[in-house]
């Protein structure tokens, strides 16, 4: 529903159709009554209060309403296509839009499996088709300002990163890792990203991870640790860790930093997100926060998806679309040997 209200606003987008296995999807947006309690998706307006806003664009009744994925995707004037999916069908659906010649605004994770992500990769390549990839947060204006400070050498030499995820309990169908593929594709996915994105591209050489599923209490449709740690080294030599759990719903969801020779920063990303550098032989303090009234708040840099994706069809620049599927592609393999090191209790190298 987010991207719905998006693609309606978006002032070079026209809604052509949206298509959902689930009819009163669909009946929703048709006028039924929404209740106030629908489910709602983490950290990001209720939905309930994205199909109140999307009905209030007049465009919404030109869109055809449908259930067959397929249909969408032969129509003659559909020309690129969002799947809003459930993770395990993120690289399936894509892949299929790509095939039937559609642009694609992919959901993270890329895939969940090392087949998908290759069949995924391989389809972007071939299809000569725009491909962005929902990795919103490294879009954001909280997350630009890092990339720009690191950048600009103000901390030096870059050897350690971390982070730390706190959060309240998985809806029960993301709880099943047949589903979501297990906290580390379904969501820590976004933090490795962002290491990548700070580093300015970055390959992982060995990984570690301990955690377990220790709070069934609060956790009764978890199949997969509810709290872990992990630690990965890159082939340049920096270090990362990563944190979380499924049982701390407090504010400051996620706590980052980076840490150099000359300084270090650190942030968080509640509201449109904030961060504070220390650097210099004076130990310079500077504070940078981000306006929450005119960024998006929740999934920080959501709403720059989309302005992507149409210069991407613009452009017709084909390279970037496969850089950002090698992207995903390096993303999908780091978050399965994090895991493969968690269930394993050992370190896994990279082959």
């Amino acid at each position: 529903m987010a991207h719905v209200v998006q693609v309606l606003a978006h002032p070079q987008l026209e809604l052509a159709a949206v298509c959902a296995a689930t009819p009163a999807t669909l009946e929703y947006l048709h006028g039924k009554p929404v209740p106030d309690d629908l489910e709602s998706v983490t950290f990001t307006a209720p939905r309930a209060e994205l199909i109140r806003r999307a009905r209030r664009y007049p465009a919404l009744a030109q869109a055809r309403l449908v259930t067959d994925y397929e249909a969408v995707l032969s129509m003659d004037d559909v020309d690129a296509v969002i799947p809003a999916v459930p993770v395990y069908l993120n690289a399936p659906f894509a892949v299929r839009a790509l095939r039937a010649g559609q642009h694609v605004l992919a959901a993270k994770p890329f895939a969940i499996t090392e087949a998908q992500a290759v069949e995924l990769y391989q389809a972007v390549e071939a299809a000569d088709r725009a491909f962005v990839l929902g990795f919103e947060f490294r879009r954001s204006p909280l997350m630009r300002r890092v990339r720009r400070v690191v950048e600009s050498g103000e901390l030096g030499d870059v050897h350690q990163l971390w982070w730390n995820m706190y959060r309240m309990p998985l809806r029960p169908t993301p709880a099943r890792r047949e589903r979501s593929g297990g906290a580390y594709l379904a969501e820590c996915c976004h933090w490795f990203d962002l290491f990548d994105y700070f580093l300015g591209g970055a390959r992982f050489k060995r990984v570690a991870a301990f955690g377990g599923l220790d709070r069934t209490d609060v956790n009764p449709h978890m199949d997969f640790a509810d709290n872990a740690v992990a630690i990965v080294e890159y082939e340049s030599g920096v270090r990362a860790s990563l944190n979380y759990t499924y049982f701390t719903d407090q504010p400051e969801h996620n706590v980052f930093g980076v840490v150099g020779t000359r300084g270090k920063l650190r942030g968080d990303t509640d509201q449109a997100g904030r961060l504070v550098v220390f650097s210099g032989p004076t130990q310079d303090r500077t504070e940078y926060v981000v306006n929450p009234a005119r960024a998006h708040t929740g999934h920080l840099g959501f709403d720059a998806l989309h302005d992507e994706l149409v210069a991407q069809i613009e452009g017709g620049d084909h390279g970037e679309a496969i850089v950002q599927a090698a992207q995903g592609l390096e993303n999908t393999r780091l978050c399965l040997a994090v895991q493969q090191a968690l269930e394993t209790g050992r370190v896994v190298e990279r082959v």
